[in-house]
């Protein structure tokens, strides 16, 4: 089969070194399988907010693996009107180039971007096309969550063009796959029929540590030798932002815990700041697939701060259970299922509650069975259910099921 994918927000893996996403992991399997896969993507980086190429520009991966990098805007910061331009910018340039290519089998059109789902939904209808719509965030309600709950309602007409473009991707789809229970659940609210089995959820997943990891040290580990590791790996941004480890470095000052924030972003020169002058606190900055997994191997607790309460997964979960860390997320939803069943951490709430989340880290650390044991949890609970080999060969089979039954 000839398949088409869209998704504009990860890196693309144009080498060795690019850390690979959900898509880049599927279309690897899709091709292990024997199929062709068109990746339709942007030339503008969104982890790094860089450009890669000037213009519109084709990559060939290898062979039957294209990407299709299409040029907008760019944008400095996530949440932005910027990006909001960019993704519109995208989605009208999909719709024309769309119609010059070899029509696909099927299409797999991811949210974000809502506006690039929409193009490639009625694209994929006019031309008689079967087409699932992959749900990775709730766009555009997320914009909503960043304004006092009175404003919805205004701010819901000022964009209602958004939402009943998401209302058409959503409907017109002949399936929908989620990257949580909760996120497929808010996708069926949208549609006016009931959940079927083209309808289902497919873990983000994480890929297993490299081999030898454990072998390996750096020298920040060097340095904190002995020390009680507490780490977030990610980008520095408002729905991810790690200032309240800061909040509880200053509290912790004193005891054997040390944080480590690794990553980069818009937020990071700000949290940065936030840490001055304490001793337990390191910044290693962006990490390889390697280095991070170095890190991870050696800390001791994982954390996935919020910035409000919602019903999320974010990635560094994954790796996270990967490394058989115990996490502690301000996250609802699936995630806090998760670790609640599974015992393999804890779930703190609001998510700007301080002194709850101190209280989990310092539980961990005193407890050393307990943080054994949750440990132990999370690594069977990756091995079982998020190793993203196991999850991306479902997810390919299942595209394969839809693309021969419509």
């Amino acid at each position: 089969m000839n398949i088409w994918l869209s998704q504009t927000g990860e890196s693309l893996p144009l080498s060795d070194k690019a850390k690979k996403m959900r898509t880049a992991l599927l279309a690897d399997k899709l091709i292990e399988r024997g199929h062709s896969v068109v990746w339709w993507a942007s030339t503008f980086d969104h982890s790094t907010k860089r450009c890669i190429v000037r213009n519109d520009h084709e990559f060939t991966v290898k062979d039957g693996f294209k990407i299709c990098a299409i040029k907008g805007l760019g944008y400095k910061r996530n949440i932005s009107l910027a990006r909001f331009i960019n993704n519109r910018i995208i989605a009208r340039k999909f719709k024309k180039l769309a119609s010059r290519m070899p029509k696909p089998d099927i299409i797999v059109a991811s949210i974000p971007a809502h506006d690039l789902a929409y193009e490639a939904v009625i694209f994929a209808k006019n031309n008689k096309i079967p087409v699932l719509v992959d749900i990775r965030d709730e766009w555009p309600d997320l914009f909503l969550s960043l304004f006092p709950r009175v404003c919805h309602r205004f701010l819901r007409v000022l964009l209602y063009r958004e939402f009943q473009m998401l209302q058409k991707a959503l409907s017109g789809a002949d399936g929908l796959v989620a990257v949580s229970g909760s996120f497929l659940e808010w996708g069926l609210k949208y549609v006016s029929r009931p959940q079927s089995d083209n309808d289902k959820v497919f873990y983000l997943g994480g890929i297993k540590l490299s081999a030898g990891s454990m072998l390996k040290k750096t020298a920040l580990l060097d340095s904190l030798a002995g020390k009680f590791i507490v780490i977030f790996v990610g980008t520095f941004v408002k729905n991810n932002n790690p200032s309240i480890l800061v909040a509880c470095a200053k509290e912790l000052k004193g005891a054997d815990i040390h944080f480590v924030l690794a990553g980069d972003g818009e937020l990071w020169r700000k949290v940065k700041k936030e840490a001055k002058g304490l001793s337990n606190v390191s910044f290693p900055g962006w990490l390889s697939k390697e280095e991070a997994d170095i890190l991870l191997q050696n800390s001791h607790l994982g954390v996935c701060p919020a910035l409000v309460t919602r019903d999320s997964f974010p990635n560094k979960a994954f790796s996270y259970f990967s490394a058989g860390l115990p996490v502690i997320s301000g996250f609802a939803g699936d995630l806090k299922k998760i670790i609640e069943g599974k015992q393999c951490g804890f779930y703190y709430s609001p998510p700007d509650n301080v002194k709850m989340l101190v209280s989990y880290i310092r539980k961990l650390y005193n407890d050393k069975a307990l943080c054994q044991k949750m440990s132990i949890n999370a690594r069977k609970l990756f091995d079982d259910e998020f190793d993203a080999d196991k999850i991306y060969e479902e997810y390919a089979r299942h595209i394969e099921k839809v693309g021969t039954q419509v």
